[in-house]
Formats: C-alpha cells, sequence, structure tokens
C-alpha cells in the first residue's frame, strides 16, 4: 500500500539515497509524471541497465514511492511536488558537500592559540600581581556601562 510522503518524514530519513539507481529512477519518473513506464522503458531512458532496472523498480514499489499498474510504474502525481522537493533537497545536500573544502582553508596555524577562554581567571594577565588592577578594570567597566545607560535613556 503506498504511503504518504509525509509519513516518510516521520524521523526517518528519506529511503533512497543520491547517486543510486533509485535516486535516478525516482527523478526520472517524477519528471515524468504524465506518464507510467515498465522497467525495460526506465532502463532505455536513463543509465539504468536493464538488468537493474526491475529490482529497482520493485524497491520503489515496497517503498511506497511509486505506484504500480499492469506491469507500469509512475509517480502518483498528487504525490509528486513533495517527492521532487525531497530529490531536490538531497541534490543540494550532495552539490553542498561536494563544493566544500577538503581542508579548512580559512584557519591559520595558531588560530585556536588566540581564542580567549570564557574563564575569566584563564585571561587574567599572570604577571600583573597589582590588587589595584582589578580594582581599576572594575572601574573601567562600570564607567563603561554608565555611558552606555545614558547613551539609550537619551542623555
Amino acid at each position: 500500500m503506498p504511503r504518504h510522503v509525509d509519513e516518510l518524514r516521520d524521523g526517518e530519513p528519506f529511503p533512497i539515497k543520491p547517486g543510486t539507481n533509485e535516486h535516478e529512477a525516482l527523478s526520472f519518473l517524477v519528471s515524468n509524471r504524465e506518464y507510467g513506464f515498465t522497467p525495460t522503458e526506465v532502463a532505455d531512458r536513463t543509465t539504468i541497465s536493464e538488468a537493474s532496472a526491475s529490482k529497482t523498480m520493485t524497491r520503489l514499489f515496497d517503498k511506497g514511492l511509486v505506484d504500480r499498474s499492469q506491469g507500469v510504474y509512475y509517480a502518483d502525481p498528487d504525490r509528486a511536488d513533495d517527492l521532487k522537493r525531497r530529490l531536490d533537497s538531497l541534490d543540494a545536500a550532495v552539490r553542498l558537500h561536494e563544493t566544500a573544502p577538503d581542508d579548512d582553508a580559512y584557519a591559520e596555524p595558531g588560530w585556536d592559540e588566540n581564542v580567549a577562554s570564557i574563564d575569566p581567571d584563564q585571561n587574567r594577565d599572570p604577571s600583573s600581581t597589582d590588587a589595584g588592577s582589578e580594582t581599576d578594570t572594575r572601574d573601567e567597566a562600570a564607567e563603561l556601562v554608565d555611558r552606555l545607560v545614558g547613551d539609550e535613556s537619551g542623555e
């Protein structure tokens, strides 16, 4: 029994992978949703071998992605737009992955050493043992807050 595409989305990944015969056959059927095709006709119009086409179409039917009548397979026209969006999404993810750099092209060696810790004790200059410097920092922070609050209130 065919399953609605929404059922396929309930926490389950789309049941076919890009670059497979199933992906190619489903893409072909969705693109030609006005017609039904035998496995041989699908093989003739795609790069799927005739030997694989029958098994591929059966798997698509068993997964509820295509319908079948009298040995002819077709994409349900009512579901074709949803299937096309899912296929397009898979294709976009593949393109994104293929164009991503293999290395961290934007990072410079040692970048992580320049990132401050969120622990204020680790960011303190160890050579600074002056007790007054902590007070100075608090005073500077209070002054900055006063200026910001004054700016927001229109003063």
